[in-house]
């Protein structure tokens, strides 16, 4: 009886003392930890839009020179040169009016004698003469009131058998075909003969 009493009483005693550690087991144990990193926001940085409009650029050129007109012009005969068999002579032309204009190219001449045109040569342009810039190719240049501007003239100075050589006594020399004549006397006639006629460009004087 005395026997089991004192295992009962050993059995509670037991019960007892396996409750009282297992609450101070739980009550000292911590609770895991759970961390959650969460990752920056991604940021993205774009560099401003930026547009370049250019400034307006107005370029404003020199007014466009016209053509050198004969009513602008004198003329005068410089004389005559030359050798075996070939002559040159020069014509000078004078601006005398107008605003500033531009010489390029070739004449158109026309010869006369005192009898009027002589239309039997043929023309052709050149640069076979004898010295510069006659023997040279025009280029165009601009020319103002008291500038000067020559051309010359090849021509053939012995006549083939019994052929005539005209005496020239007047020349009109035009800067453009149809347009006003410079007028050219003679003082000293000239007398081409054979019918070609060679003019170089214009050159300035």
């Amino acid at each position: 009886m005395r026997r089991s009493l004192r295992n009962l009483i050993l059995a509670v005693v037991l019960v007892v003392g396996g409750l009282t550690v297992g609450r101070v087991f739980i009550h000292h144990t911590p609770a895991p930890t759970t961390t959650t990193t969460t990752p920056p926001a991604s940021t993205t940085t774009s560099p401003p839009s930026t547009t370049t409009v250019p400034a307006s650029t107005t370029t404003t050129g020199p007014a466009s020179l016209t053509t050198c007109r004969g009513s602008q012009f004198t003329g005068l005969n410089v004389g005559s040169q030359g050798a075996t068999g070939t002559g040159y002579d020069t014509i000078s032309l004078t601006k005398v009016s107008g605003p500033s204009c531009v010489v390029d190219g070739y004449p158109v001449v026309t010869l006369y004698s005192a009898q009027g045109a002589l239309t039997n040569f043929t023309w052709s342009t050149s640069t076979n003469f004898p010295s510069p810039p006659a023997n040279t190719a025009p280029a165009a240049y601009t020319v103002v009131a008291g500038q000067k501007v020559d051309v010359q003239l090849r021509y053939a100075t012995l006549a083939a058998g019994t052929q005539a050589c005209p005496s020239v006594q007047r020349a009109a020399v035009q800067f453009v075909r149809g347009d006003t004549p410079v007028s050219v006397d003679f003082t000293f006639p000239i007398t081409p003969c054979g019918n070609a006629i060679a003019v170089s460009g214009f050159y300035a004087a």
